[in-house]
């Protein structure tokens, strides 16, 4: 068995920071060779401070029926293509404060979502990785580089126990602007008791190939922080964060590469079964024959 696969992407269609229809990142897709590709728009946020620059003009509403939209062109989509890719219909959350937490299970419910990516994107309900200045503006309101990532860890573990996601996002996305500052104890704590919280529900760490996009020297989650999951015992899936068609699968090969140096044998595959969406340990050798011909890396 070989297949290449990501459970984490967004289109210009629906996301306002993205390029391109939901169809033609499927698409891409296929062409590339991928076996399963993960749809997960971004949640509709609730409040209009929470919308993002390139969001100016729109409404909670329309990020609402944006969502809307999103779900009835991914199950055409899922039906059109199921002899050529088998796709998962599921939602990136927000975590911009306590009522975006409890809002996802209700959003799961009413559009039937076969799985969640779990993100932080906010610290403070302010956005971590939208652009540097957003950052330091949230940096300085948290009184140091430290306090932020310390905060940022203690959300993602609030998120975990709250929601339980399928998939943990970006674990260490909070690092985007600040990739050399130091680990310090009581952010290694936090991290690790996030962490722990993810392993013991059993959701799977995704290994997301944006972060060399973004001038990163590795994928999220970074080297030291991908080993301190290893060694608490964490599961992990691929995802490539793509936002247009041109970044499905960017960085495949490099990835493989990263998975076999780093000495990560399985990964976990999502599979559609009776009971929903499962992740299935999968051999990293079984992936290699596909991911070694994507051609675009």
């Amino acid at each position: 068995l070989t297949m290449a696969f990501s459970v984490h992407s967004h289109s210009g269609e629906f996301c306002a920071h993205g390029h391109g229809s939901l169809e033609s990142m499927v698409l891409s897709a296929i062409e590339l060779g991928l076996t399963k590709y993960g749809l997960s728009e971004h949640m509709p946020r609730f409040r209009e401070q929470d919308l993002y620059p390139d969001e100016a003009g729109l409404t909670v509403e329309d990020l609402r029926t944006t969502f809307e939209r999103y779900v009835v062109e991914a199950r055409r989509l899922q039906a059109l293509y199921r002899d050529r890719i088998e796709l998962f219909i599921g939602m990136e959350t927000d975590f911009c404060d306590e009522d975006c937490l409890n809002s996802v299970a209700r959003l799961v419910a009413e559009h039937q979502l076969e799985y969640v990516v779990g993100s932080v994107h906010h610290v403070r309900g302010l956005p971590i990785d939208y652009d540097e200045e957003g950052f330091t503006k949230a940096e300085a309101v948290c009184g140091s580089t430290e306090e932020i990532f310390v905060e940022y860890f203690v959300h993602m573990e609030q998120m975990i126990n709250t929601l339980k996601p399928a998939v943990v996002g970006h674990f260490d996305l909070i690092r985007l602007f600040r990739p050399t500052a130091p680990l310090t104890s009581r952010v290694t704590e936090a991290a690790t008791r996030a962490a722990r919280a993810a392993i013991q529900h059993g959701s799977v760490f995704e290994i997301n190939t944006s972060a060399w996009r973004k001038g990163l020297e590795g994928p999220y989650p970074q080297t030291d922080v991908l080993k301190m999951l290893q060694a608490a015992g964490a599961n992990f899936t691929l995802s490539d964060d793509a936002h247009c068609p041109e970044r499905v699968a960017l960085f495949y090969q490099r990835l493989f590469a990263h998975l076999i140096t780093l000495d990560i044998r399985v990964v976990h595959v999502p599979q559609h079964t009776a009971s929903g969406v499962v992740f299935v340990p999968t051999r990293v050798e079984d992936l290699g024959v596909i991911m070694e011909k994507l051609v675009h890396n």
